[in-house]
């Protein structure tokens, strides 16, 4: 059976990605098929929020989707809209969950 992400998490993910989006202000078309295309790219890693937070084991001191998925869909986004690669999104979300994990 194929895991169905939290769609609050997705949602969030999505949120981040288009402000970083906003504030990065273009897209490599190389890349990316457009404003959709670069969207796609940064959900797809959503399914690793799943597993981050089953690590936490219900013990996550805040929001979760204020706390991790917003700010992983924002700084993944762009991370990929500097050039790097989808094999980033671990890397990038143990450093948010960590962060916002000292700060509860």
């Amino acid at each position: 059976m194929v895991k169905v992400a939290d769609t609050l998490d997705l949602a969030y993910v999505a949120i981040g990605a288009k402000q970083a989006l906003v504030d990065f202000g273009d897209i490599d078309s190389s890349r990316f098929e457009g404003e959709q295309g670069f969207i796609q790219a940064c959900i797809d890693p959503v399914e690793c929020l799943d597993q981050a937070w089953q690590a936490q084991e219900g013990q996550f001191p805040g929001v979760w989707c204020y706390e991790v998925a917003e700010p992983f869909g924002y700084a993944y986004a762009t991370h990929l809209l500097r050039g790097g690669e989808s094999a980033g999104a671990g890397r990038i979300l143990r450093g948010i969950v960590d962060a916002a994990t000292e700060r509860g």
